[in-house]
This record gives C-alpha cells, structure tokens and sequence, in this order.
C-alpha cells in the first residue's frame, strides 16, 4: 500500500501497474492508446512542469487509467494551457502525487507488475474493487481504442492501410511525412485496407493472445506477397500470423532510453523508445531477428528474407525521444515502392 495525495478526479482506477523510466514526454505516454488498461508510474520525480498542450498528444486525450508521481510540479512553458492537475481533472482520470515512486518501481521490478486500485476510497474498499476486477491479460483493450468506421489521411501515390488496434499519431505523422495516402481501418476490418499497397499493423494495448481474430486476417494478406510493417502489438500480431508464440515479461519496457542492436542492416547499437509488456519467441516462424535489446535478449526487430515483411518491437518514431530509428520508415518506404513498381 501506498499513501499520497489524491489528483485529478475522485474516483477509483484499477489496471495493470507498470513504470516508465522516460524523463520527458509525460503528455504523449499518458495519450498513447497502448496504456489502455494501467497505471502509469512516472520515475521521473517532477511530472508536469512543462504543463500540458494538445500539439504533444498521442490521440484524443488520456488513456490511461490512472498516474503515480513523486511530484505533480507546477508548469512553467509557453505552450502550457493547463496544469497535470487539471488536465487530469478536466479527463476524469484519477492519480496520486507524493508517492516514493522509487519504491514503488523497485517493488514491480523484484515481484513483476501487479494489478492495482487507485482511489480516495479506504484501503480494505479498494481492496475489494481490485479482487472484483478483471486482469489485465483477460482483457481486449484494442477494441475500446480502434477507430469505428474507416477514414483517409493524405493523399499519396501509394497507399498504406492502417490496421488501427491503437495507432499513435506520430506514427501516422511519419507514414504521411513520406508522402503516402493512408487508410485507416478498424482492428476487427483489416480487410478494408487489403486493396491498399501495403498494410500496417499498429501499435496498442493489451494481450495479443487475444487477437485471433486479428492474427488470421494477417495471415491472409501475407499470401497476397504484399508488403507488411508492424510496431509494438503490430510486431506481435505479425509474428504470431507466421507461427511465432508471445510470451508476458516480468516488468516489460517501458522508457526512452533503450538500447537496440541491429544485427542485420547496419550493424550499430541505436537508442530507442519502448513500452511493451510483452514479447516475441520466433522459433518456427520462418521470420528473421534483425534487431535484439542487448540487456536482455528481446527481440525488437523480425524481417523475412523472401517476403516484403519488416517488424520492430520497439517505436521507431520515437515521439518524444531519440530520432535513431526513424530510418526504418524509409526502408519500408523503399521496400513498398520496389513491391509497386513490379
């Protein structure tokens, strides 16, 4: 149990309990549709001292469903509209502030992440809230994050179908910074964009066991020979259409500051952004690991040597964060302009 001050709405959160050790980028982590379903620990002590403004987020507001801080700082920037208190406030999401966030982390880190309640309520109350509720892995988080109905961005020679199971919006910036035409379909209707030069499969929440669904449809628009480019839960769903098992880590990763090497196209050691709690075995896949987090083994990376495929775990269009990978997106690009020139 820990104690601090109530922020933001008065009510109770319950969700998957994880950390971020990223120190800047509070707005676009709390917008990212893959925290669907947690709460979110800030390491960072000072959160919220740039304040808060709408050019940084990820989608069409906050996402997760609640915020742990060592300090809710008071912002100071020109661009700031609100404080974390009162965006916080304004969105009916929970938080505490003056927590030992350090603590905390270190806790999740000795026992893995852990279901969790946040609230004003007594201890024993949202002890009971907690018991009642559903894990994290038992749920589809990617339906409550998906566009409803298709829509097109951008107007472009080739076209790019958007899986959506919870795109975050730079991605979509950097997809429309290279000129394509994108259109996004929902997560249950990938076969809305299967007419589309290429298909990419999202970012998002959630347990990707549960996509079925999502991992059958993949399947089949590999058979089209196609090129096929996925992000984080998009990496997953790739490899798991091509025979690959997923697996959920202890404390998954979730910061700015990550290291990937890239066995394969150049060779170098790079400085990514992650957020996944789940991982990739690709034994009996016939995929190919391109690129490895060197701490611990995870693949972040899987092509196909004959297919048009490229995967990565970890986010390449790093908003906010180190621009090493951005690269990735003009290989796909390349890759897709052979594929139509044909």
């Amino acid at each position: 149990m820990f104690i601090g001050r109530l922020i933001g709405a008065e009510r109770v959160a319950v969700g998957e309990v994880v950390f971020t050790t990223a120190v800047v980028g509070y707005p676009q982590a709390l917008t990212d549709p893959s925290y669907k379903g947690q709460v979110l620990v800030f390491t960072m002590p000072l959160i919220g001292n740039y304040g808060v403004s709408e050019d940084q987020f990820e989608s069409d507001g906050i996402k997760v469903e609640g915020v742990v801080v060592f300090e809710a700082a008071a912002p100071s920037h020109y661009r700031s509209v609100m404080s974390l208190e009162e965006w916080l406030v304004a969105e009916g999401v929970p938080g505490l502030a003056r927590v030992d966030t350090r603590a905390l982390a270190m806790r999740l880190r000795e026992h893995g992440v852990l279901m969790g309640a946040l609230g004003p309520e007594e201890p024993g109350e949202l002890l009971k809230r907690l018991r009642a509720s559903l894990r994290y892995e038992e749920v589809n988080y990617v339906d409550l994050v998906s566009v409803k109905e298709p829509r097109e961005l951008g107007d472009g020679r080739l076209c790019v179908g958007v899986v959506d199971c919870g795109v975050k919006r730079s991605v979509l910036t950097e997809f429309l910074k290279r000129g394509v035409k994108l259109k996004v379909v929902p997560c249950r209707r990938p076969e809305l964009a299967f007419d589309c030069d290429a298909l990419f499969v999202s970012n998002g929440p959630g347990n990707p066991k549960l996509l079925d669904f999502l991992v059958r449809q993949v399947r089949e628009f590999a058979e089209y020979k196609k090129p096929l480019f996925g992000i984080c839960l998009g990496h997953q769903v790739i490899a798991m259409a091509f025979g690959a098992g997923v697996y959920k880590m202890k404390i998954g990763h979730r910061a700015s500051n990550k290291p990937v090497k890239d066995l394969v196209f150049t060779g170098k050691t790079y400085i990514t952004v992650h957020n996944h709690g789940y991982a990739v075995d690709p034994r009996n896949s016939g995929l190919r690991v391109w690129a490895v987090q060197p701490d611990d083994g995870t693949v972040e990376g899987l092509y196909h040597e004959s297919l048009p495929i490229l995967t990565t775990q970890f986010h390449p269009e790093a908003s906010p964060g180190p621009q090493d990978m951005r690269w990735v997106f003009d290989m796909f690009m390349k890759r897709m302009e052979r594929h139509a020139g044909r």
